[in-house]
């Protein structure tokens, strides 16, 4: 005698809590897989990082100087724009050295980034400019003055160390005042290893910006403004130890266009001048200078000159101590 089989399978309410099962390993599992792609991505920002470091130091070992922040000034003191250069970067310099000879030879960096020669390059991208988690980044953007110009700029997410407070990166304007400009990476600078006197590795040489859609986005090669035809946005190449790390969003237009920032939770990652790269938390002492009126007397004063700001500075003779 045959007896009737039972369907296999579920009722609802058991149907339901498998389901609700899953829910739960799901929610518990993604931050974890969450975590771990973003710690990939870090990974592969600071090989980046390391990279360009390299890059600056065979450039460096070739030269016996690191190249200019920007080339900015073509005749001094550099107070019209008539007097102004074509504005290509130090990120342009070192293509050589990063295994991007091919297409550095396709350039002619004695003219401007705009020549017909020059102008369908200066679109090309390269991974290494680009850390893989800023989901603000634009492939291209346009040069400064003319947003509906036809000519684009590849963009980057590493900006140089122009210095500890604003307008550090200048030639101009504080040229007689070498306190102020301790950076690595400035306008028209031919700074040498010789000149970091506070040590390589408490020194800052690169660090991470992100995209606000706005002029002063990083650009890969160099910048330059639209109507004038010369350079332009140097904060697009180098930036700043005057400004928070990691701004809130809210934080207004000269925070973002001047400091440094990154997609990383709590902070970003620094190649310092020996090479190695460090990931420095947004909660580093940091006084967030912004003046330009800071007497020579104050600038260097503890409570006003925090760790962050000392990283910046090549020659302030100042201990860094733990960050």
């Amino acid at each position: 005698m045959h007896h009737p089989r039972t369907k296999p399978g579920f009722t609802l309410v058991e149907l339901l809590v498998v389901i609700a099962i899953i829910g739960v390993l799901v929610a518990l599992l993604l931050p974890a897989v969450q975590a771990a792609r973003e710690a990939a991505r870090r990974m592969r920002c600071s090989n980046n990082l390391k990279q360009l470091a390299l890059g600056l130091h065979n450039y460096h070992d070739v030269y016996d100087r690191f190249p200019s922040g920007q080339y900015f000034c073509k005749i001094p003191p550099c107070i019209n724009r008539n007097e102004w250069w074509q504005g290509w970067g130090w990120s342009a310099s070192i293509l050589p050295y990063i295994e991007q000879g091919p297409l550095a030879s396709q350039f002619n960096f004695s003219l401007n980034l705009y020549d017909p020669r020059n102008v369908d390059l200066i679109k090309t991208p390269v991974k290494s400019f680009q850390c893989p988690s800023d989901v603000s980044r634009r492939a291209e953007i346009p040069p400064s003055g003319v947003a509906t110009a036809p000519e684009r700029l590849a963009t980057s997410n590493y900006c140089g160390n122009g210095g500890s407070f604003a307008n550090s990166f200048e030639t101009d304007i504080v040229a007689n005042d070498p306190d102020w400009t301790n950076g690595v990476l400035r306008r028209d600078s031919r700074h040498r290893f010789s000149e970091i006197t506070d040590g390589t590795s408490n020194t800052f040489l690169l660090g991470e910006v992100t995209h606000f859609n706005f002029t002063w986005d990083p650009t890969l090669y160099g910048h330059w403004d639209v109507p004038s035809g010369t350079a332009c946005c140097t904060l697009a190449l180098v930036r700043h130890g005057n400004q928070p790390l990691n701004p809130p969003k809210t934080a207004n237009n000269v925070v973002k266009r001047e400091g440094f920032h990154s997609f990383h939770p709590k902070g970003a990652e620094f190649a310092l001048c020996d090479g190695s790269v460090r990931f420095v938390s947004e909660t580093i002492h940091n006084t967030s200078r912004q003046r330009t009126t800071d007497t020579q007397a104050n600038l260097f004063d503890g409570p006003n000159y925090g760790t962050y700001q000392r990283l910046f500075s090549r020659n302030d003779g100042l201990s860094i101590g733990e960050f």
